[in-house]
């Protein structure tokens, strides 16, 4: 320990005479590991940790399956025959999909998103509250359930975080809720909650038998693995399509582990970025490898003369990699607080596309990493050169002058080498991949989704069920918004729909009467309810027939209140009433689908055993994402939407500005009920940014890191030319001495340099066909081998690195024969 600490004192010694030397290589270093050391902390808070629950192995996520391919939520009474039959699960909990719900209170009503879930939803997962408590047994029953429990986030910004409002109410679209608990700051599932309240699991209010509505958890019990679990609830699935055949048929089962649940879909973007930042470290690893063997041959004297005193190669060894660790330790101290800046922006950019399970945050495992790191770092860099250093002919190196001195070695020369072309080959395989991912990003944002979204602007209204209980309440309400929407200043369009182009997700199967096609039972068709000022309001062309009128607005909202008697009356053979039926504007691949190579308009289709007659055929809209083909898609009239809620998803076009746009519409709902929020007011830009978001996140990193890259070989040619020129200042001069003109000169240094950047762009290009196969699930129109970018990447690498070797060479082109000649 005594001659260790004598090394720490004359190494920082060492460095200190060196600040230039000493300053480059932290920064270098600082660069590659804080760049892992922030992703790391992703890594280990979305991959590594457990979930923050009780026995978080035990918990799954339940889903069941439908003829189309895919996970589905829940019917209802399918939920209570799984819970009540299994006896592999411990327990079960049913919750709904995040609901937005108007908060009234002191001021502007105020947006909330409101999960209703079972009453043993939380001691399921085993989470304590922050303050108060959670639900108790049976109030998931009607007239128990107007309880409320807050996220942290949402206690923090609509009660300022005051510890007195446990028992206080909360208005939540017009109905009051008891606030009993706040939940903890890290508590985020399902993801974006504000508030948590009970769900009625009153059989008549989870609805019938194949209205698939609700996702939901469960625990197994103690030595139960997912596959038992698995077979368990398969078999159940399989009894129930055997009991109702009408409506369970081909409705199966899956077990999924919660943890595989929330983050697998990120796994595969997650590692690759972690892997690239890796490579960046190894980029920084040669760079710094590079400055101690350039500094090492100043000090081929110094060693000999330690090793002529005694000094072992291992106790040299020793001392050089002592420095190296020193300056990666250092390294890492200011890496470290680039990973905490670039970690504080993580946890507060919400619109980050990540899964936060557990907080991100620099905590001690990732400081662990960190100093591991950073050692392993040292040790990686400084070895080769320091064996290199230490291995010394005592005698020859005592005589030998200044300028022999200074020559290297031919291995010390290839192993400079080695290192360039690493960097090279390193930084153009991520460089392809960020390339690639460019290339999805214009792809994407190049795509046609079916829409002109110039000038449009969307938000949601919800009218609650207890203020709007009838049709004609909410009718009455849009038909007034509606109005008011489209009298406003520079307001070209408006429409209501039920849902907007790539957030769809209502959908359900149709059946054609006389086919007996049974693919037709496994294609899903999306619904969207909407106001016929839809299609001129989204610039959605038609191809076929006709819009909706008003007539047909009416004639269907008298529809849905037959219906609904029938309902009641017990009546449900809906056919059987030949004077009910509905009207549909279909999309081209509806059209092709079902009826390819004739003519889509007036035939005919069974929604729910509702007879729907094809009116019109429009243009292809992407409903689902930006990424997902179009499906087939029917457009009813907007009563029917209404009849079992009250969500209006207002859509306006405008001339004038996004703000006046939203600032008209919040007006115009507060002017007709000062109760309702405005929620999630955007322009259709940034839904498709929105939809763009991981693949947006994703390119940036990579380039950023690839960049990185790039700039740290530049830096490394460059080096390795310039002190390659320094070396060979007395051979240049004896070459223009006896004839050699200034451009044979740059000549014989560029050539030296091309033949690094060619090799390194030749094993950078076969490294990049491995690494680009890992990123083939996040491309977007372009294949992973793409011609262009695997050309135009090394093309411009090649370049940039030639540049740098162009300095050095100008340099010698310089060099004045007769000083050169003058040295020793």
């Amino acid at each position: 320990m005594e001659t260790l600490w004598q090394d720490v004192r004359f190494g920082l010694r060492m460095l200190a005479k060196a600040p230039a030397f000493t300053a480059l290589a932290v920064i270098t270093l600082a660069l590659g590991i804080g760049a892992n050391t922030a992703m790391f902390s992703i890594v280990n808070a979305v991959l590594l940790e457990p979930l923050p629950f009780r026995h978080p192995g035990q918990l799954v996520q339940l889903w069941e399956t439908e003829p189309a391919p895919g996970h589905y939520p829940f019917a209802g009474p399918d939920y209570l025959d799984w819970q009540r039959e299994s006896r592999t699960l411990a327990g079960a909990s049913l919750y709904t999909w995040g609901q937005n719900a108007s908060v009234s209170g002191e001021g502007q009503p105020q947006q909330a998103i409101v999960v209703k879930a079972e009453a043993n939803f939380f001691p399921l997962l085993g989470v304590q509250p922050l303050l108060g408590r959670t639900f108790a047994k049976g109030e998931d029953a009607a007239g128990r359930d107007h309880v409320a429990v807050l996220s942290y986030g949402f206690w923090q910004r609509q009660f300022g975080g005051r510890r007195n409002i446990i028992g206080q109410t909360v208005e939540l679209d017009a109905q009051s809720y008891t606030i009993i608990g706040v939940m903890p700051v890290w508590f985020r599932f399902p993801a974006s909650t504000d508030l948590w309240a009970p769900m009625n699991m009153g059989p008549k209010a989870l609805g019938q038998r194949g209205n698939h509505s609700y996702p939901a958890i469960g625990r197994l019990k103690p030595g139960v693995t997912v596959q038992q679990a698995q077979a368990e609830l398969s078999t159940i699935a399989a009894r129930l399509a055997k009991q109702y055949p009408d409506s369970n048929k081909d409705i199966g089962a899956v077990v999924v582990p919660l943890k595989q649940q929330l983050v697998g879909r990120s796994r595969t973007q997650i590692l690759v970025l972690l892997g690239a930042v890796g490579l960046v470290l190894l980029i920084a690893c040669a760079n710094v490898a590079n400055l101690l063997l350039v500094r090492a041959t100043g000090r081929r004297r110094e060693i000999a003369l330690r090793g002529a005193l005694g000094a072992s190669r291992a106790r040299l060894v020793r001392q050089l990699l002592t420095e190296s660790v020193l300056l990666a330790l250092l390294g890492a101290m200011f890496g470290a607080g680039l990973a905490w800046w670039s970690v504080a922006y993580f946890s507060t950019a919400e619109s980050l596309p990540l899964p936060r399970p557990n907080p991100i945050a620099v905590d001690g495992t990732v400081l662990a990493f960190t100093i591991v790191v950073a050692l392993l770092v040292g040790l990686l860099f400084g070895l080769a050169p320091a064996l290199e250093t230490s291995q010394l002919h005592l005698s020859e190196e005592l005589k030998a002058s200044a300028q022999a001195v200074v020559s290297a070695t031919g291995r010390r020369r290839f192993l400079r080498d080695a290192l360039v072309v690493g960097e090279i080959a390193v930084s153009l395989a991520l460089l392809i991949g960020a390339g690639l991912l460019l290339r999805s990003f214009a792809n994407l944002r190049d795509t046609n989704i079916g829409i002109r979204p110039n000038g449009l602007i969307t938000a949601r209204v919800n009218l609650p069920q207890v203020k709007y209980a009838t049709l004609d309440s909410k009718l009455s309400f849009s038909n007034q918004l509606l109005a008011r929407l489209q009298s406003s200043p520079g307001v070209q369009q408006a429409a209501f729909s039920s849902e907007i182009p790539l957030e769809g997700g209502s959908n359900g199967y149709i059946t054609i009467p006389g086919e007996e096609n049974p693919a037709f039972a496994r294609i899903l068709v999306e619904w969207n309810f909407i106001t016929p000022s839809y299609f001129r309001t989204y610039g959605i062309p038609f191809l076929k027939g006709r819009n909706f009128t008003q007539q047909d607005v009416r004639d269907t909202a008298e529809t849905t209140l037959k219906i609904d008697a029938l309902m009641k009356s017990g009546d449900t053979n809906l056919p059987k009433n030949a004077n009910l039926h509905g009207l549909a504007v279909i999309n081209e691949t509806m059209a092709r689908t079902f009826w390819p190579g004739t003519n889509a308009v007036d035939k005919v289709f069974m929604m729910d055993g509702f007879p729907v007659r094809v009116i019109g055929v429009v243009g292809d809209v992407r409903e689902w994402g930006i990424r997902q083909p179009v499906i087939p898609q029917a457009y009813i009239p907007f009563p029917f939407a209404l009849d079992g809620g009250g969500s209006l998803d207002v859509t306006v076009k405008s001339t004038a500005g996004a703000g006046v746009s939203i600032s008209a519409l919040r007006d115009s709902v507060r002017d007709l009920d000062p109760g309702l929020a405005v929620f999630r007011p955007r322009t259709m830009r940034q839904v498709i940014a929105t939809s763009m978001a991981g693949t947006t996140y994703q390119t940036a990193l990579l380039l950023i890191f690839a960049l990185l890259a790039l700039v740290l070989a530049a830096v490394g040619i460059y080096g390795v030319m310039s002190y390659g020129v320094s070396q060979r200042t007395h051979e240049i001069g004896v070459r223009m001495a006896i004839g050699a003109s200034p451009g044979s000169v740059m000549k014989l240094i560029l050539g030296e340099g091309l033949r690094l950047v060619a090799l390194g762009v030749a094993i950078g290009v076969a490294g990049a066909f491995a690494l680009t196969r890992a990123l083939s699930s996040l491309l977007y129109g372009v294949g992973a081998a793409d011609p262009l970018t695997f050309v135009a990447v090394p093309v411009i690498l090649a370049f940039i690195a030639l540049a740098a070797c162009a300095i050095p060479a100008r340099r010698a082109m310089r060099v004045d024969p007769m000083l050169a000649l003058r040295e020793e």
